[in-house]
């Protein structure tokens, strides 16, 4: 006898709690205000106001590209950092361009 074939629906996540998983966070472990926009919640529609669809590459608003070329083992160490303090290697670049002029 055959088993019924059980099907799953694909889940349907908000963009906050889709950051919220990225972050760690849990249902009841509220956001913490971004430095940027005040909170996690107005960023997503930031950026969602300044990108036309999802696969935009336009920077946010106020902000502009930059493209700089440096060693791969100074990029490799750049990329650890950020994944360590849980950011982007642009926001930790941010960061220590404000710290350092």
């Amino acid at each position: 006898m055959a088993k019924a074939k059980t099907t799953l629906k694909k889940p349907i996540l908000s963009p906050e709690a889709v950051l919220g998983f990225a972050e760690g966070r849990t249902a009841a472990t509220p956001a913490k205000a971004s430095k940027r926009t005040g909170s996690h919640k107005s960023a997503v529609k930031a950026s969602s106001a300044v990108a036309a669809s999802p696969l935009s590459r336009l920077p946010p608003s106020g902000d502009v590209r930059l493209t700089v070329n440096i060693r791969d083992e100074l990029h490799q160490r750049l990329k650890i950092a950020a994944v360590k303090r849980r950011t982007t290697v642009g926001e930790l670049l941010e960061e220590l361009v404000e710290r350092n002029l």
